[in-house]
C-alpha cells in the first residue's frame, strides 16, 4: 500500500536488535529444551533468525491518518482503541499475513498490539517498542482524532444500512444514514446510573 504524501509524523522508532537480544536466545533455547521437547530446539532457533531478519530494521511511524510498521500501513480510523493492549508472542508465520503489521521482538522494553477492521476483514498491529507510554499516548490521540474526522467527513456509497462502528468496531453496530453517522448504536450503551440522593435525604 502507498501512503500519500504527509506531515511530520507524530511517533517514530527503529527497531533494532539490542545486545540482550542474544541473552534472550539463550533463554529460549534452554526454556524449550526443558519445557516443550529438546527436538523442538532447532524449531526455536530458525524462529528467532526468523524474527532478527525481519525486524532488524522496522520503523513504527505514526502519521495523521496512518499507522506503518516497516513496509505495511492501516488507516487509524479503523482501529479499536478499545483493543489496545500489550501485544503476544510474534510468530513467523503471521508475516506473510498482509493485513497484520508486526514488529514485537521478545528484546524490546515492551510492547503494544492493537486491532482494526476495514472491508469486512481484520487487521492485528504488534509493535515491540522501548518508548512504550510514548506510543500508547501518541496511539490515542491519533486514533481519536481520526474518529472525529470520519464521523464528521466519511462519504459513503452504500444507502442506510448498520456497519461496525468506526469508534468500536470489535464491539457494535451503527447505523448510517446515508449521510452521516447517526446516534443509534446496537447494542446500545447501558443507561447511566441513577444520581445518589444527597447526604441527609431520607
Amino acid at each position: 500500500m502507498t501512503l500519500p504524501a504527509v506531515a511530520a509524523p507524530h511517533f517514530e522508532e527503529q527497531i533494532g536488535v539490542r545486545g540482550r537480544a542474544w541473552w534472550w536466545l539463550a533463554v529460549i533455547v534452554v526454556v524449550t529444551f526443558f519445557a516443550i521437547a529438546p527436538v523442538a530446539v532447532p524449531l526455536a532457533i530458525i524462529a528467532w533468525f526468523i524474527n532478527v531478519g525481519r525486524f532488524s530494521r522496522t520503523r513504527i511511524v505514526l502519521h495523521d491518518d496512518w499507522l506503518q510498521v516497516g513496509k505495511r500501513a492501516v488507516a487509524l480510523a479503523t482501529l479499536d482503541d478499545s483493543t489496545l493492549g500489550e501485544a503476544g508472542n510474534t510468530w513467523p508465520w503471521r508475516v506473510f499475513d498482509r493485513r497484520y503489521l508486526g514488529a514485537n521482538p521478545i528484546w524490546t522494553r515492551d510492547s503494544v498490539a492493537i486491532r482494526g477492521i476495514d472491508a469486512g476483514g481484520v487487521y492485528r498491529v504488534a509493535v515491540g517498542t522501548n518508548r512504550h507510554d510514548e506510543l500508547v499516548t501518541s496511539l490515542r490521540d491519533a486514533i481519536e482524532a481520526a474518529h472525529r474526522r470520519v464521523g464528521r467527513a466519511r462519504e459513503w456509497a452504500s444507502p442506510p444500512a448498520w456497519h461496525p462502528d468506526p469508534w468500536a468496531p470489535f464491539a457494535r453496530l451503527r447505523w448510517w444514514d446515508g449521510d452521516r453517522w447517526t446516534g443509534y448504536a446496537w447494542p446500545p450503551d447501558p443507561p447511566a446510573p441513577p444520581a445518589a440522593p444527597p447526604l441527609g435525604a431520607p
